[in-house]
């Protein structure tokens, strides 16, 4: 009899005990009924008999033997009694056959309280099982807007399609990623080959994130086992080695660290320096051609065509424009149709292949590609164009377009004759809402009677995208497209016979920034950024202050306005007006900010909301074009 067993528990038990003493934790398993208010209930739910993780079997469901068991179920009575015999007795029997009765258990919230069958639990548990049968009845809490309660809903929706427990989030929209990475959508059953597949890959992650430490950092397996597919492929699981695992977990530790961050991603709103640069292309190109003695191999990957794409080009431009600044120091080297579904982690291979050891990616679209190849490759440095990162293996660039937006808005406000004002906006994504509500609040601080109608040009109903007569001046597009120049860019005004008059436009020198990223490289300040923002993804988000934002005006602008324009633009540069640091609400009534008060960049950075003096709203995804979903969905879409 295995009374040499139950004495090996009942020490665990003893020392768990202690340990939750000293923490001042209640040392004893939870009791459902002593915890779970009726009226806080929803109804119940008979599941049947399943297969239940022993992992989320966390206590009793009534008072009755919770004080013979340790809060990690393992058994506190004395070796001598007749609980210690029976719990022995089922130790031999699950050694020799098998424990088969099934347990009965209450699921609340996605954890197990046991009404019937403590020792078995406790047996297995004692035994490192991973699993338990049970006939399983679950609580349905009531819904609330608790983050939690949200999860658990989304939960109880992904079990209905898979009938798998073992997973758990502790971020909203994570079962439903999960279910698109296998290929199907919510409320579409899975087949027994997929629930199987998933069950297995899982579990087989499982066991080697807990061995390798995961079980102290602040993330559920579920959220690793996501992080950890976005990178490598869930199949290669089924098949793979403890030592390749292992060593795919050593490569993402870092990213799993990130992601137990309150705020994963810190935004660097100025680029470190060791000193203030010197004034004059050359005095600079020669202090760097002597810090540095091997020439620097940069790639730029591009999504589609340099010709065809207003956006690649002006990025383009800031290729030349580091050539020309570092001359034979710097190599730099051009991948086109890096087309998100199909060759972009290919292409990005192929340009550490060449040698590339800092690769630029030119696309939001190109995050997960770029973060794949990044922890494969530490030895490269890669940063992808975009707003809205959680890896902290790459780093994200773009400029603070709000900044000059709120000067464009000034100037439409101060020019317009009907109270009445366009703005073209492209996708709903974080940062563009920001834009729109700068522009907006720059109009009003000059007319407070402007109203701004806002627009996508992503929205898939073509006549949503009208403006009506009444609005003259319209704010669009920021770049040119070279193969279809028009005129329709900045901030232009429609004449009655259908001509445009520019009138002002923001611009965004892509090649400052890439400048002031390979001096961060080149002056070590790079590494500095990674010390003082540990386990975090960083994005740099430069603008005026930082020289890679202006603002080019029609030479036909008042000067009462281009004064206005000039004396704004250096209060912004020397960060003592912020365009968002006054007092202003929301199209529902919302005071976003009061005058005094400042808004964190993270609360400019994710505004889903819009300015009061806003005429539209923010479209639903299902409203915009199919091919600019997944560019939403990356960036911070609004579902």
């Amino acid at each position: 009899m295995s009374i040499e067993a139950y004495e090996a528990a009942n020490k665990l038990a003893l020392k768990a005990y202690r340990n939750a003493m000293n923490r001042g934790e209640y040392p004893y398993l939870k009791a459902l009924d002593d915890f779970l208010p009726y009226e806080q209930t929803a109804g119940e739910r008979y599941i049947g008999v399943v297969e239940i993780p022993l992992y989320y079997v966390v206590g009793t469901k009534t008072a009755g033997r919770q004080n013979s068991f340790a809060n990690n179920f393992m058994p506190l009575l004395d070796a001598e009694t007749e609980f210690a015999y029976k719990w022995a007795v089922l130790q031999d029997a699950q050694t020799n056959e098998g424990i088969r009765e099934p347990i009965v258990a209450y699921e609340y919230m996605h954890r197990f309280y046991v009404m019937e069958g403590n020792k078995r639990v406790s047996v297995l548990k004692s035994l490192n099982a991973v699993t338990i049968s049970a006939k399983v009845t679950r609580i349905i809490p009531k819904r609330t807007d608790d983050p939690l309660n949200k999860i658990y809903y989304e939960f109880m929706d992904f079990y209905d399609d898979t009938s798998i427990y073992d997973i758990w989030f502790s971020q909203e929209g994570s079962y439903k990623k999960l279910k698109q990475y296998y290929g199907y959508q919510p409320g579409q059953q899975w087949t027994q080959e997929s629930r199987t597949s998933l069950r297995s890959e899982f579990l087989n992650f499982r066991k080697e994130f807990k061995a390798k430490g995961g079980g102290k950092i602040s993330i559920t397996t579920g959220d690793a086992f996501l992080a950890y597919i976005d990178i490598f492929p869930a199949w290669e699981l089924q098949t793979a080695d403890s030592d390749t695992i292992r060593e795919n977990l050593s490569k993402m530790w870092d990213e799993f660290l990130t992601l137990s961050q309150n705020k994963s991603m810190k935004i660097l709103l100025e680029p470190q320096q060791k000193e203030k640069p010197a004034s004059g292309l050359s005095v600079l190109k020669n202090r760097l051609l002597s810090e540095t003695s091997k020439q620097l191999k940069i790639a730029f990957i591009y999504e589609n065509s340099v010709a065809n794409s207003a956006w690649n080009y002006a990025h383009e431009m800031g290729r030349m424009h580091l050539e020309q600044v570092f001359g034979d120091k710097v190599q730099t080297a051009v991948y086109e149709h890096a087309e998100y579904t199909d060759n972009s982690e290919d292409l990005i291979d192929l340009a550490i292949k060449d040698g590339n050891k800092i690769i630029f990616t030119v696309a939001a679209q190109l995050t997960n590609a770029s973060a794949k190849a990044a922890v494969k490759h530490p030895d490269i440095k890669i940063l992808n164009c975009s707003t809205n990162s959680k890896y902290r293996a790459i780093r994200t660039y773009h400029c603070r377009m709000y900044e000059s937006k709120f000067l464009l808005g000034v100037i439409a406000g101060a020019l317009s004759e009907t109270n009445d004002i366009g703005y073209m906006a492209d996708a709903p994504i974080f940062g563009t809402i920001t834009n729109v509500n700068a522009f907006a609040l720059g109009a009003q601080m000059v007319n407070p009677r402007i109203k701004v109608h806002l627009r996508w040009e992503t929205v898939k109903d073509d006549n949503a995208k009208a403006f009506p007569e009444s609005v003259q001046l319209i704010s669009d597009k920021d770049w040119i497209n070279p193969e279809n120049p028009t005129r329709k860019y900045g901030l232009y005004r429609r004449q009655p016979d259908g001509a445009i008059e520019n009138i002002a436009a923001a611009m965004c020198h892509w090649g400052k920034v890439y400048e002031l990223i390979i001096r961060s490289i080149v002056e070590k300040t790079w590494k500095v950024d990674v010390e003082r923002n540990k386990n975090q993804a960083l994005n740099y988000w430069w603008g005026i202050s930082a020289g890679v934002l202006e603002i080019v005006c029609s030479q036909k602008l008042p000067d009462g306005t281009r004064i206005l324009i000039d004396m704004l633009t250096e209060q912004i540069r020397h960060r003592v007006f912020n365009p968002f640091e006054c007092t202003w609400t929301a199209q529902d009534g919302t005071v976003i900010n009061k005058e005094g008060d400042h808004l964190e960049p993270e609360d400019i950075f994710k505004m889903n909301y819009l300015a009061s003096n806003i005429i539209g709203g923010i479209p639903a995804l299902d409203e915009i074009k199919e091919k600019a979903q997944e560019f939403v969905r990356l960036q911070g879409g609004f579902e």
